[in-house]
């Protein structure tokens, strides 16, 4: 329909006229991608008002009467009736209240972001509409997963009659629990603290801060624990032909044999090749992206934190190259349209311009949250600095995927016997780098061996013995930290990357040559949780409340129903810490003085 067009960006919270009648007030979850709707609506000669608000506009308090920290209030405050919904952003919400009150005619289109929080922050949104205008008012939800101009031209064209209510009411349970539970054995940890006379400052918890903790706490232990273990092996130089390589003996835990074995070796000239066989095996191409798997190889890739990351993720989706990077899904809807994504990078010189003219054959994942599709490039990002090496990422990983050939790589494995004893070579080299040439961040560095014969002769160029001694296992990586997290359903991929920026936060951990360390803080924290109840710190007591939150997710469960379930999984927990507060505050005193090591 060929109307005026009226969409306008009420930028740095301005009001337009009130007399000017719009057919919709279009309000987005944040500035830069109002400006962006604002861009394709006006091609569209849409009859709208574009603004956003700036995240939610409502939270989740206590009542008043619990402003004050007492542990005799804490069995009392631990139930749904004293929860109220308190104004957040008083400014973003006087704003869009008077926004809606003066275009009285518009019709509300809910434009938030497409995931649970965004579902949430809508419902807010329609909160105050609803003020406004009554239960009644019509309104629209606009759902769109990237800022491509044809996903916004679809999204508006196929506006939704209805939120989400399932994602809603499974985000409202998640931020009531979190709030009781968190304040409930927070104030208990650090009341019980002080009364231990440490003049401790907030000892916090939570359903899931906790098991995260007790995981980096429970590698710490192991270290410490560990005995090591010497052995030896004899390391050889030897030479076939003009090329030298290296073969080794196995690991020898009697230095005795080992010196016998290196003597018998360093008086021997040559050796003869007594197996060698070659093996090819194919690397399958990355599959597509999605937001866990993603994060973890960033973190390892980059060095940053995953929260640090996942908001250059945002940042990206915000400016109109990345799709939206909140997703649980690794494999592509039907009709994806892959050479458009890839002519939009050919200006990108990160592939050879022959791949234009090949057909697209994506390897999928099983994966699908019904909502999204996988993290994908949709267009040249051309600064410098993280932002760039994130988009890179993900930039390769989608032309490796959906363009190029698996991998395939020669393994190679020897066995030469020298003066009656066993020593073995292994080497590789790429056959076909295929998806590696542009996807190189893991790419296996080639080391061959020269190619031989059964029977041959081998020299001898060197022979040492070698002590070394069994290592511990390492400190948990963020990007190892995060896997244990998705494997025992802790959290989700939007809000997993806040728990180790958490931790360090609060004093628990510090980050020790790339890894977590728990601080002395932090171990006192689980042992004394531990010591009340192992459930404290163990993830399956958590998980029993996501299951909770997929039932509500679904419709299988009421959302009162369901929140009163999962407070009374942890309401015997917080019964039993109150009957022992004396105990936890005298384990917890000593530790509070020193949170750093």
């Amino acid at each position: 329909m060929n109307v005026t067009v009226l969409a306008r960006l009420i930028a740095e919270q301005e009001v337009c006229d009130s007399d000017q009648l719009r057919r919709y007030v279009v309000v987005a979850e944040k500035k830069s991608v109002a400006e962006a709707l604002l861009r394709v609506l006006r091609r569209l000669g849409a009859n709208a008002l574009i603004t956003s608000v700036s995240g939610h506009l409502m939270d989740c308090d206590l009542m008043e009467r619990f402003s004050k920290w007492r542990l005799e209030d804490i069995p009392e405050m631990f139930s749904p009736q004293n929860v109220r919904l308190v104004t957040s952003d008083e400014r973003s919400y006087r704003r869009i209240r008077n926004l809606l009150a003066e275009n009285g005619d518009g019709v509300l289109v809910v434009a938030t972001d497409n995931d649970h929080e965004g579902e949430l922050i809508g419902f807010e949104i329609l909160r105050v509409y609803r003020e406004v205008r009554g239960d009644g008012a019509e309104y629209r939800r606009m759902r769109f997963n990237s800022l491509e101009y044809d996903e916004i031209v679809h999204a508006w064209q196929n506006l939704e009659p209805d939120l989400n209510w399932g994602w809603v009411h499974k985000a409202q349970l998640r931020r009531v629990f979190d709030l009781l539970t968190g304040a409930a054995f927070t104030r208990l940890l650090t009341l019980s603290a002080r009364r231990g006379g440490s003049g401790a400052g907030v000892i916090s918890w939570g359903p899931v801060q906790s098991p995260c903790l007790k995981f980096i706490v429970e590698r710490e232990k192991l270290i410490r624990e560990f005995k090591p273990r010497k052995y030896w092996y004899v390391s050889c130089v030897l030479r076939y032909g003009d090329r030298e390589f290296t073969a080794k003996t196995p690991e020898l835990w009697d230095r005795a044999s080992a010196l016998r074995i290196y003597e018998s070796i360093s008086s021997s000239d040559t050796g003869r090749v007594a197996s060698y066989v070659e093996e090819r095996v194919s690397v399958a191409r990355p599959l597509p992206a999605r937001t866990d798997d993603s994060l973890r190889e960033l973190v390892w890739i980059t060095g940053q934190s995953s929260i640090k990351l996942m908001r250059v993720m945002e940042h990206l989706y915000q400016s109109g190259t990345l799709s939206y990077p909140r997703t649980e899904t690794n494999r592509y809807p039907p009709g994806f349209d892959f050479l458009k994504r890839l002519r939009a990078l050919s200006s990108s010189g990160i592939f050879n311009q022959e791949l234009m003219e090949v057909s697209p054959r994506p390897r999928n994942g099983r994966l699908s949250d019904g909502a999204h599709p996988p993290i994908y490039p949709t267009a040249v990002y051309r600064w410098a600095g993280i932002e760039r090496v994130v988009w890179e990422y993900f930039a390769r990983r989608f032309i490796a995927n959906a363009f190029l050939d698996d991998a395939r790589i020669v393994q190679q494995r020897s066995t030469i016997h020298i003066a009656g004893f066993e020593l073995f070579a292994s080497g590789r080299y790429f056959e076909k780098r295929g998806f590696y040439e542009v996807f190189h961040y893991f790419a296996p560095k080639e080391d061959p061996i020269p190619k031989m014969g059964v029977g041959d002769m081998i020299g001898v160029a060197h022979v040492k013995l070698v002590e070394q001694q069994t290592q511990p296992p390492p400190r948990l990586s963020e990007s190892e930290l995060l896997k244990i997290m998705e494997t025992n359903g802790l959290g989700t991929d939007a809000t997993r990357p806040l728990y180790p920026a958490l931790l360090l936060e609060r004093g628990y951990i510090v980050r020790w040559q790339r890894r977590l360390k728990p601080t002395r803080l932090g171990e006192v924290l689980v042992e004394t949780l531990s010591s009340v109840d192992e459930r404290l710190v163990t993830p399956e007591t958590r998980r029993t409340v996501e299951d909770y939150m997929g039932r509500v997710e679904k419709g299988e469960m009421q959302l009162d129903t369901a929140l009163l379930s999962a407070l009374n999984v942890y309401r015997p927990l917080l019964e039993k810490c109150l009957a022992e507060t004396d105990k936890i505050g005298e384990l917890l005193q000593n530790s509070t003085h020193n949170r750093d090591n």
